[in-house]
């Protein structure tokens, strides 16, 4: 389902589906395949996802820590041109989801330039 997915929707309806399907215990590892459902979304996220959809995957899924400031990364991209502060703020929220603490930062600089503060 992952693989075929087209756009952002469709990322975010494989990753609903894929948490009944792998089991939660809290002691065991990530299993291969979940990985690989992780790894495939998450690219092709960074590609086809909406800043919206970004944020709301960031928020709810885990990145692994080497793609984690490219994603982070790809919504300022998305976010560029956005003079909404709370924008920014979720761009944060999402950065420090992420562990990306000079994205985190910058985005809060942005938010905070964008709100005159």
């Amino acid at each position: 389902m992952a693989k075929k997915a087209s756009n952002g929707k469709e990322l975010l309806l494989a990753m609903r589906a894929a948490v009944g399907v792998f089991p939660v215990d809290t002691k065991s590892q990530e299993l291969p395949a979940e990985s690989q459902v992780h790894s495939i979304v998450t690219a092709k996220m960074m590609e086809l996802g909406t800043l919206d959809q970004l944020i709301e995957y960031a928020m709810q899924y885990s990145v692994d820590p080497e793609s984690a400031r490219p994603f982070v990364q790809r919504m300022f991209q998305l976010g560029d041109e956005n003079p909404d502060p709370r924008v920014w703020y979720r761009i944060r929220a999402a950065a420090f989801h992420l562990k990306v603490g000079e994205l985190e930062r910058q985005a809060q600089a942005r938010g905070d330039q964008l709100a005159g503060r």
